[in-house]
């Protein structure tokens, strides 16, 4: 798992080997601690890091470095599934670039799998194959991340993505308001409970849930 917040997320009283080799040693892994130390260089160098910076405290990075070393600890078990949960959000723009780029680079060459939990949508949008939107809980939507973008069926996903902010006019879609009727939190939930969503399969591979707050 990749956490959200990379400072919170870093025990500050580890060095960043210590962080990076406590999966190896718990699952053991290696056979002896050289062949850790050697393991711990290479994944701090897959995540762009210096082996050098093993011996450092957390303390010492920024956030870009710190989720850095929060993506290294991740793969040290070789996983091929890992749950990145708002992995970017507390990051700066410029620097949420840089990790979703490592990520996809990750990706490609380890073939991992990735379950992306965000609200950014253009982060989404970058990164996903298949996109589920979820509303109080419950799945609304689903479908691949283009039919998503340029197909949104559910007024929730529609109204998702009409609030993200475009510089060119001509893609920017008609703002709209949800829930609709200024319904209160409680009632929505209220309604979510006692009408269970009907799932509608309105294009091939493309999902939709029908309920008694979109009305749809």
């Amino acid at each position: 798992m990749i956490f959200q917040d990379p400072y919170g997320s870093l025990n500050p009283r580890m060095t960043v080997g210590t962080i990076v080799g406590e999966a190896l040693r718990i699952h053991k892994l290696c056979a002896n601690r050289t062949e850790e130390r050697e393991r711990v260089a290479e994944l701090l160098r897959s995540v762009g890091l210096s082996p050098d910076h093993a011996r450092r405290y957390p303390h010492e990075f920024s956030g870009g470095q710190r989720q850095r070393i929060g993506i290294a600890r991740a793969l040290a078990v070789e996983p091929k599934f890992i749950v990145c949960d708002e992995p970017v959000s507390a990051l700066d723009v410029s620097v949420q670039a840089q990790i979703v780029n490592l990520l996809t680079e990750l990706q490609e060459k380890l073939k991992l799998t990735y379950l992306f939990i965000a609200h950014d949508l253009a982060v989404v949008e970058h990164i996903s194959d298949r996109v589920l939107v979820m509303y109080f809980g419950k799945i609304v939507e689903e479908a691949t991340a283009d039919e998503i973008y340029s197909n949104p069926m559910h007024k929730y996903t529609q109204a998702l993505l009409s609030a993200v902010p475009t510089v060119d006019a001509s893609q920017r879609r008609q703002r709209l308001i949800w829930p609709p009727g200024n319904l209160s939190p409680e009632e929505i939930r209220a309604r979510l409970q006692e009408q269970p969503f009907e799932w509608h399969e309105v294009r091939s591979g493309h999902w939709v849930a029908s309920d008694s707050v979109s009305g749809g």
